[in-house]
């Protein structure tokens, strides 16, 4: 009797925790989709803005993801890759490098936010070609190294 109500005990504890560490994963998958998401649209906010000459919203949103990068190590922490999701293992593997990649879109981020509030049409117009999107600059050269779907595409 004891030893079945122990042998239940740890089968209940054993699927709680693994229940609650895969809501975890996929919350940090929700998270991580947010964050790109949000980015993502900074960036056709910028496109927008820049056909516009609209000087003050590129700078708002270049300084959003500056903000946004801040946080894109904190949402791939080790071992975080559901099934779901499109990250691809080398970002855990090449961590360094996953990180230079990051600062080199925040420092993009940066040129084009001081570009855009010195009102310097060509210096805006390079660095929306820096930071790119998806497929392009600091952006593009981090998802064609790390995201699985691109990595099959190219």
């Amino acid at each position: 009797m004891i030893r079945t109500l122990m042998t239940g005990a740890l089968l209940g504890f054993m699927t709680l925790f693994l229940s609650s560490h895969l809501f975890a994963q996929e919350d940090m998958l929700k998270k991580r989709k947010d964050l790109m998401q949000a980015q993502n649209a900074s960036i056709k906010a910028i496109t927008k803005a820049n056909e516009e000459k609209d000087y003050a919203t590129i700078d708002i949103k270049a300084k959003e993801i500056m903000g946004y990068t801040d946080n894109i190590l904190a949402v791939f922490p080790k071992g975080s890759i559901p099934e779901k999701s499109r990250a691809h293992p080398d970002i855990w593997e090449k961590w360094d490098d996953f990180g230079k990649r990051v600062d080199s879109t925040k420092k993009a981020a940066g040129a084009l936010s001081k570009a855009a509030a010195a009102k310097d049409e060509a210096g805006v117009a390079t660095q929306v070609k820096a930071l790119g999107n998806t497929k392009s600059g600091s952006c593009g050269d981090c998802h064609k190294a790390f995201r699985a779907d691109f990595r099959k595409a190219n």
